[in-house]
């Protein structure tokens, strides 16, 4: 989760496609129109088998905005690399 993070915080958008699974992976992903991210807070995690999930908050700035996007992660592992599945989006 911390290095997807890391790769929209710097716009890197052939790591996010490498590191979302094939399956759920959006076509024509461009992260043309990504705010700034600002900070990640991982609020939980955890493991079962190959399947996965983290829950985070990552705020963002758009213009003089400051915004929060809470979602919960699923991921799954797949010869020893874990694949970004999906996410919920948590309402505030």
């Amino acid at each position: 989760m911390r290095s997807r993070y890391s790769a929209y915080a710097r716009g890197l958008a052939d790591y996010v496609r490498s590191s979302w699974h094939p399956s759920t992976l959006p076509e024509g992903l461009t992260l043309d129109d990504n705010p700034q991210w600002l900070q990640l807070q991982i609020i939980a995690t955890g493991t079962h088998g190959n399947r996965g999930y983290v829950h985070f908050k990552a705020y963002f700035q758009v213009d003089d905005d400051i915004g929060v996007m809470e979602e919960q992660s699923h991921f799954v592992r797949e010869q020893g690399r874990w694949y970004y599945l999906e996410g919920e989006v948590v309402d505030a």
